[in-house]
Parts: C-alpha cells; structure tokens; sequence
C-alpha cells in the first residue's frame, strides 16, 4: 500500500529540494512550526539531542531557535509521517510532547536556509501552531475544506497517542524508521525479549490506524495541491 502511494505522489507532482511542490504554475511549500511542551521540566540535554537526531532524520532543511522551538521544511510525502514521527521521539521522555502547525503555501523569498525565508508557507505554520490551546496538531493550507477534515482526523489521531506509554512510543519510533522490516526485526533492533511485547505495543499503540491516518491525509494533501487551477 504504501509502495502503490508512493508512486500515487510521484505521478502527481514533482518535489525538488528547496523549490517545493511545483503544479499548475504555482509553487507550493511544506513548513511546519513546533515547540516542545513542557520543556523547562528536564535540562536541555535530556531531550535537545533526541529532537535534532529525529529533525535529521525526516528532512535536511531546519532550524532550532529559541531553545525549544523549530521549524522545517518537510517533503509532501513525508510531512504528516514527521509530524507523528517527531512526536513518537518526544513522548519517550517523562511528561513531554510536541505541539506542531503545519502550514502549506508558497514563499515569497527562499534563501540557502529555512531562517532566512518567508512567505505565506511560513505564515500558516505559524498562525497554526499559535491557534494551539488543547490540541498539539494544527493543519492550515489555502483549502477550507481540506483544513477541516483533515484537522478532524489529527485531533482523534492525537486522543490515541495520548494513552501511549513511553515503550510504545519507542516501538512506534522504531517501526517508522524501518518499515520495511518485520517484528521480529524490530524487536531484535528494541533488544526486547520477545515478539510478542513488540505486537502488543503496536496494537495498544494503534499504529496500524495511525499508520491509515497519514497515508490518508498524504493523499487528500497531493490531491488538492494537484487540482487544476
């Protein structure tokens, strides 16, 4: 499934690095904006490492500011797996988690580094994650509709990771890095003791509908960003 979106992505746009989402004439970018809750209840080196590690593994456009607070520029296809991603890092420190806007649009100046860019990309990833209050995921793009069903299925995708213990956060960590391989894979990579504690967190986890949340909300994405004009 994931194979045949892949290929569902690639035939509908094309992604360059550092030019976005290239359709119909108009240039669209991915940026999200995030702070880490409850940052100031552990010393920076606690979590700080972990967060840079995980921007680094989802894109190589970032930026960490102000202590506790990043922005990126995240490919269409990988945006919404970073987003849960990051989160999944976050959650395996005692108490902590990451508030997240996500903002689609184009940019008016881009220069070599995300800190030295603006635009209306920019604007929406911020305006989302000050509209934050309860919730930790904000989506806005130039779509009304899109906006709100996607933003529905971010809030109850949210309610689940919510019960997640910091083991299950670890695990889906893992199964996200390396899809590819199997459970036992996995488990041998966590140094668990069996396969079955592996299963088991996965499925308490809810992993395989969070896993049907991105790839839905992928799709929705590539599909109004390629609606003609």
């Amino acid at each position: 499934m994931e194979q045949t979106l892949a290929r569902l992505i690639q035939s509908e746009h094309s992604y360059q690095k550092n030019k976005g989402i290239i359709t119909s004439g108009m240039q669209y970018y991915i940026i999200i904006t995030g702070d880490i809750i409850h940052s100031r209840k552990h010393e920076s080196s606690a979590w700080l490492p972990q967060l840079e590690a995980a921007l680094k593994q989802q894109t190589t456009d970032y930026d960490i500011f102000r202590g506790d607070s990043f922005q990126a520029e995240v490919p269409l296809d990988r945006v919404f797996h970073c987003v849960f991603y990051l989160k999944a890092v976050m959650r395996q420190i005692e108490e902590m988690d990451v508030r997240i806007g996500i903002g689609v649009g184009q940019v008016s100046f881009r220069n070599h580094t995300i800190k030295q860019s603006s635009g209306e990309a920019f604007f929406l990833s911020g305006k989302a994650l000050d509209s934050l209050y309860k919730e930790s995921i904000e989506f806005i793009s130039p779509w009304a509709d899109l906006n709100e069903n996607l933003n529905l299925l971010l809030t109850l995708s949210t309610r689940l990771l919510d019960q997640w213990t910091i083991n299950m956060a670890e695990t889906v960590q893992k199964m996200m890095e390396y899809p590819e391989k199997n459970q036992l894979e996995i488990t041998q990579l966590l140094n668990r003791s069996n396969q079955s504690q592996v299963s088991r967190e996965l499925n308490r986890a809810n992993y395989p509908k969070l896993n049907e949340v991105i790839q839905y909300c992928t799709k929705e994405l590539a599909r109004y960003v390629n609606k003609p004009a």
